[in-house]
């Protein structure tokens, strides 16, 4: 990467959880050499600053206090929100970034935010990157990296999920993603699925014990239509589009089951339950995070991208970074925007899959849409 003219400053929030730190150090890596490091826990933040180096600096600051969140915000270039869930936080720490003049890229974000934009727009100038992401963010980014690299997309069907930990933030906003949660919150459809350029509810069905495609067993399928995954199919002009999560391990299965559809499906203790189970099916496993997307282009042509993630905080952390570097170098206009929809597909992929050890991309030819992997030929990135 070019080195900055000059060195602004980059603010952090959640900087001391799992996606903070993986963007933190992401954003040392392109070299930004002014880190604002933002978090309740003081402790690792100010490790954190000592393993970045010079110009890393640890503040405190609680994400539900406007007036801790106006002092970290003042000076910074950009804030790049990694605290979560989102369906709490919302705009809060984007209103306090645009009032200190400000650029504002968050990991998550998606519908909430936006409608709160939709109501009351930012600031003329300034830039507001949302779903900086793995899901939403790379899930959209990687369609429209390989639409562009065909004649068109016409089908995609994605397959997400893994053995990890659960984060508080993740917990959150995966229960979000049931039957029955609040509306105001949620960022997606249950069983709902993209057919003829509109959205069809309740067209798919869950399904336990599926064997989804190029995932090592069994797991509990869910349709979940995300909100981006609608906008990505009007963008692209699908014909169809189905988006599944996908849960390998059963003690966390059993946690969403059992609230799908009930008024404590979003309590923090259910989200405690949810985190415990987590641990519970990891325990003694290799941790793995996969997203699966089977393209079907406007020739016939079928493919699959596979991407495995040791960890998606990580690569989450990953995505947000590079979106906040684009936004300082002047990639990213002013407005709302949705960070798959404004990056550079081919740099940012590349960047993002450089290191091998945060995570692989294998373009698969010749798979069925259906999820048929024999004799599949492995491509290269």
């Amino acid at each position: 990467m070019t080195p900055l003219p000059d060195t602004p400053l980059v603010g952090v929030t959640g900087a001391s959880g799992a996606v903070g730190t993986a963007a933190a150090r992401f954003l040392r890596g392109l070299g930004h050499a002014r880190l604002r490091l933002g978090g309740r826990r003081h402790a690792p933040l100010a490790d954190l600053a000592r393993e970045l180096g010079p110009g890393a600096e640890a503040v405190t600051v609680d994400v539900e206090d406007p007036a801790a969140l106006a002092s970290f915000a003042a000076g910074c270039a950009v804030v790049l929100n990694c605290a979560g869930p989102s369906y709490r936080i919302v705009d809060r720490v984007a209103r306090a970034a645009l009032d200190a003049g400000a650029h504002y890229v968050d990991v998550t974000g998606d519908a909430p935010v936006r409608r709160r934009f939709d109501a009351d727009p930012p600031r003329p100038g300034r830039a507001v990157v949302l779903s900086a992401g793995v899901l939403p963010g790379l899930s959209a980014l990687l369609p429209r990296w390989a639409a562009l690299r065909g004649p068109g997309l016409r089908r995609v069907v994605a397959y997400c999920g893994g053995l990890e930990r659960c984060t508080p933030a993740a917990a959150g906003d995966l229960l979000l993603s049931l039957p029955g949660a609040d509306p105001a919150a949620v960022f997606g459809e249950p069983l709902a699925a993209w057919r003829d350029g509109r959205r069809v509810s309740r067209a798919l069905r869950a399904v336990d014990e599926a064997q989804p495609p190029f995932f090592p067993a069994p797991a509990f399928v869910q349709p979940f239509l995300t909100d981006e995954a609608a906008r990505l199919a009007a963008s692209l002009g699908l014909a169809e589009l189905e988006w599944y999560n996908v849960h390998p391990g059963p003690r966390a299965r059993s946690v969403l089951t059992a609230v799908a559809g009930r008024p404590e499906a979003a309590t923090a203790r259910t989200a405690e339950r949810l985190r415990a189970a987590a641990d519970l099916d990891l325990a003694g496993r290799v941790p793995y995070y996969l997203l699966v997307l089977l393209l079907t282009d406007r020739q016939a042509r079928e493919r699959a991208l596979v991407v495995r993630l040791s960890d998606s905080y990580r690569m989450t952390g990953r995505v947000g970074a590079v979106t906040a570097d684009a936004v300082l170098r002047g990639g990213i206009g002013a407005g709302v925007h949705d960070a798959a929809e404004v990056v550079d597909p081919d740099a940012t992929v590349r960047l993002l899959f450089a290191d091998a050890e945060a995570g692989t991309l294998r373009v698969v030819e010749g798979v069925a849409a259906a999820g048929e992997a024999a004799g599949a030929e492995e491509g290269t990135l």
